[in-house]
């Protein structure tokens, strides 16, 4: 048994004990009735065939392997589909049979129904088009040009593939046909093939070019989808709401498993605490007695885990079983920043820890320097009073803790709360905890903003990320720090503590980051915020710090970036709320979507205080007016 996102329960295979199935008449009645009955079908067929269906649909894609040549390469190109059949041309007797019977029940219950075969073109040349449609164009003109348009917007080697249709005549006639067009008139059945020059194998050999297989089965995925939309929406009582929406519900073993496993080595270590001094006092002590002329010696926590070691586990995962483009890509993904993560920490305090940082945080480009000055300039000096009001650090603690509290009310699965600790810098939210510094700094003014920054969007995504059946939501997408900032510092703003000073700061970062990326040594960054941009000493150090640790952490430019990308996309007239449902950077939406149509993502249960506040609507309108980073000021 497997759990199925749809309902949270269970689906089986169809088949038992891994046992290949015969096509005889009883197989075909009961693959019929499980699909009458609103069942998933999973049967194998003799000589490695399958028939997969995940739910009730009105279309198959259908592939032949050719007598006497398997071609698994592209056989691989229908497994993304939630209705395929893979078989062997010999069982083309047997298979009109089966197709016959599914075609009958599934156009019964929508009313028409689709084969779409896809095939290796035989005999390529250098003048045989990339992909060749075969169907009745005259008839479905617009079925037919809807598969036309985006296999033409697919590009290797970037130009646009080549795409030629004919007429499917031969997929009607001779030994190899399922059914003669007047059947296919009679019931209501679309017969399609798509052939394909096969540029993804290597000719001499037989072996397939993975990556460029992997690239074309996710478009042509795609373009497949959209199609069968197109045909959906015009013959069938099936309305599909969205492309994507024809997509998998149900998700097989393998894909939690992998999940699992990646999310377990996710949690073997606290990327952010490990890479944070646990010497802060003592270092800032020692550098104000040098009068800054000697660069700090900082210290770290011991490395819980051997980095070799568990990028062995890593790439011992094998994703390349997922056979679902859109997870596994998430999968691959995931695998990539772990790999990233775990180097780093492996050349923690030398000079290679910064190169790994600047491709995984990414770098300063020019214009976001040019904003980062343009606010330093805008305020040039501290504009927080000497003797502002400061929380005691109990008294924070404890209004963080009625924040996480009004999340529990929300969801129960919510068990978060605070630590505070001698041996942390400021705050730090891990693992869905928020780690308080017992000398953080906090200005009173500044205590529900903070708050907001670090429960209302850092805890609150976690959780959401949570209550999914995919943990890679709540262990953080690759780059989901551009975003979870950007929303952090935006709810600041929308809770009306983001005051001047802190946007300073963070355009002093990003003007630090980049410096740092240029060679520029602590000291020297220290004190060019101290002299050149006026901030008091312990600001200037704190910056400096967060910039340099751990061998120089590019991380700290991602508040601002993502501000700045996060106005732009609401500005779009985008909505806020997707964005929460857990660690995400924002060009996942399309993949989470997707996932939401097809119902493996569930609604977030956590909303922040601020979109269930009316007297905070004012501001988003502003927001949907578009407003600049400089409008915050």
């Amino acid at each position: 048994m497997l759990p199925c996102t749809k309902c949270a329960g269970y689906y089986s295979y169809g088949s038992t004990n891994g046992m290949i199935d015969s096509i005889t008449d009883h197989f075909i009645q009961k693959i019929t009735k499980s699909l009458r009955r609103g069942k998933q079908v999973h049967r194998r067929l003799p000589g490695g065939g399958l028939v997969y269906i995940d739910r009730p649909l009105p279309f198959l894609l259908l592939f032949r392997h050719p007598a006497g040549n398997p071609d698994h390469a592209t056989a691989d190109f229908v497994k993304a589909s939630a209705s395929y059949i893979i078989a062997q041309e010999e069982q083309t007797p047997e298979l009109t049979r089966l197709i016959g019977s599914i075609a009958e029940e599934m156009a019964h219950q929508f009313d028409a129904f689709l084969i779409l075969e896809i095939k290796a073109a035989p005999q390529a040349t250098p003048t045989t088009p990339l992909f060749r449609i075969l169907g009745p164009k005259e008839q479905l003109p617009t079925t037919i040009s809807t598969l036309q348009h985006e296999l033409e917007q697919i590009k290797i080697g970037g130009f646009h593939s080549s795409v030629e249709t004919v007429s499917n005549q031969e997929l009607l006639e001779g030994p190899l046909s399922l059914f003669p067009e007047e059947k296919l008139k009679k019931h209501s059945y679309l017969m399609l093939g798509l052939e394909l020059k096969p540029i993804y194998v290597n000719q001499e050999t037989g072996t397939a070019y993975p990556l460029l297989l992997r690239t074309l089965r996710e478009k042509i995925a795609a373009a497949i989808k959209k199609t069968v939309f197109d045909f959906l929406s015009v013959q069938t009582s099936h309305k599909p709401i969205h492309f994507q929406s024809l997509g998998r519900q149900a998700v097989n073993r393998s894909v939690w498993k992998i999940d699992k496993q990646l999310t377990s080595i996710s949690d073997q270590f606290r990327f952010l605490l490990l890479v944070t001094p646990v010497n802060n006092n003592e270092a800032w002590a020692e550098f104000k007695k040098s009068n800054y002329s000697q660069t700090p010696t900082f210290f770290y926590r011991l490395m819980p885990v051997d980095a070799d070691q568990l990028k062995r586990k890593l790439y011992n995962i094998p994703i390349e079983k997922v056979d679902d483009p859109t997870l596994a890509y998430l999968f691959r993904d995931k695998r990539h920043e772990l790999d990233k993560m775990l180097t780093m920490l492996a050349d923690r305090n030398t000079p290679d820890f910064m190169y790994s940082s600047m491709q995984l945080f990414g770098t300063v480009d020019d214009q976001l320097l040019k904003v980062a000055e343009g606010i330093l300039a805008a305020i040039p000096a501290s504009t927080r009073e000497a003797d502002v009001e400061l929380i005691p650090v109990p008294e924070f603690a404890a209004l963080a803790e009625q924040e996480i509290a009004f999340l529990k009310k929300q969801y129960a699965g919510v068990d978060s709360g605070v630590v505070v600790s001698d041996d942390i810098v400021g705050l730090i939210v891990s693992k869905g905890r928020l780690h308080v510094g017992t000398d953080a700094k906090i200005p009173r003014h500044r205590a529900q903003a903070l708050i907001q920054h670090e429960v209302g969007t850092h805890i609150l995504t976690y959780y959401n990320g949570k209550a999914q059946p995919l943990q890679q939501l709540y262990i953080g997408s690759p780059g989901y720090e551009e975003l979870q900032e950007g929303l952090a510092v935006l709810s600041e703003w929308l809770v009306g503590g983001l005051d001047q000073e802190r946007m300073r700061i963070l355009a002093a970062r990003v003007v630090s980051v980049y410096h740092l990326t240029k060679g520029c040594s602590f000291i020297d960054n220290f004190l060019r915020l101290k002299e050149t941009y006026k901030f008091d000493e312990e600001t200037a150090w704190d910056i400096t710090m967060r910039v340099h640790r751990g061998g120089g952490l590019t991380k700290d430019a991602v508040y601002l970036r993502g501000l700045i990308h996060l106005l732009n996309y609401l500005k779009e007239g985008n909505a806020l709320e997707p964005l929460l449902i857990g660690k995400i950077r924002q060009d996942y939406l399309p993949i989470v979507q997707e996932l939401i149509y097809r119902n493996v993502l569930r609604p977030v249960p956590l909303k922040p205080r601020y979109l269930l506040d009316p007297t905070i609507k004012p501001k988003f309108e502003k927001l949907k007016e578009g407003i600049t980073v400089f409008n915050l000021l």
